[in-house]
């Protein structure tokens, strides 16, 4: 798991407030995490945490590996969600947690550097996925529009059906290339934020579009669990959450553009 967010600090990830304190031969870590994807299963746990608070953003926070069998680390329930409810996701609780100097991942206060390199890759590369689901979505309301007649016709032959999945076609393939952009920029340039941001807002923000497009097109079945269809649309919402807001990618992209 990778734990940064916490219940105070989400989109302002280095506003923390879980503190790691040296002490002889390592540091002891005190907080609480929130919002972990796999907290209540891992084996293995990416912390954050702040060693320098005079330091800030730059030098002040430090991530550290830990072992999930821990003394001093807990893990609450699982919450109930939305959608990915395939994917656990919890607190971590740190009381006194102790943890070796060797622990510390990188060097002490490169927390920052750690993180924005993980989320880089992740942004980059979890889009992958999402063009993945996008295809399986066109492929069902194409067959869907096929199949169902309405008024002596199937209802592909309808403009507002067929609109709906020219424009699903058209967000498919610009997303399928802006993920392969960002991919291609974690492999063959010194920095890759700009295009792992601009990759995630908009691949996220489409697959959302297509499953709310699809659940539409199959109309009263859309809406029911046997067609699966809502559970994309239910999965497609936390896409533009985790791993950085929309608003928070615009963010990113409007500081590259220096604004």
């Amino acid at each position: 798991s990778h734990a940064i967010t916490e219940p105070g600090s989400g989109s302002d990830t280095f506003s923390m407030r879980t503190r790691a304190e040296k002490v002889d031969r390592g540091w002891k870590i005190n907080g609480t995490k929130t919002f972990i994807s796999n907290g209540p299963v891992a084996d293995v746990a990416i912390i954050f945490a702040v060693t320098d608070p005079g330091k800030g953003f730059h030098g002040g926070v430090s991530g550290f590996l830990v072992d999930a069998g821990q003394p001093g680390l807990s893990t609450g329930k699982p919450f109930e969600k939305m959608g990915l409810r395939t994917s656990p996701i919890g607190e971590l609780v740190f009381q006194d947690m102790f943890v070796p100097d060797d622990a510390v991942l990188g060097k002490v206060g490169a927390g920052s550097a750690v993180f924005g390199t993980a989320m880089d890759w992740e942004r980059a590369l979890l889009v992958a996925g999402h063009v993945g689901v996008m295809e399986r979505l066109l492929e069902t309301a194409v067959g869907y529009a096929r199949t169902r007649n309405q008024f002596n016709q199937s209802i592909g032959k309808f403009q507002a059906v067929s609109h709906k999945i020219a424009d699903m076609k058209v967000q498919l393939e610009a997303a399928r290339l802006l993920a392969y952009r960002a991919a291609w920029k974690l492999g063959n340039s010194r920095s890759a934020s700009l295009d792992a941001s601009i990759g995630k807002l908009f691949v996220s923000e489409s697959l959302l579009q297509s499953a709310l497009d699809c659940v539409q097109l199959h109309g009263g079945y859309g809406f029911m669990v046997e067609y699966e269809v809502e559970r994309v649309l239910r999965d497609a919402v936390a896409g533009t959450i985790y791993s950085g807001t929309s608003e928070m990618q615009r963010n990113i992209i409007s500081r590259w553009l220096g604004l």
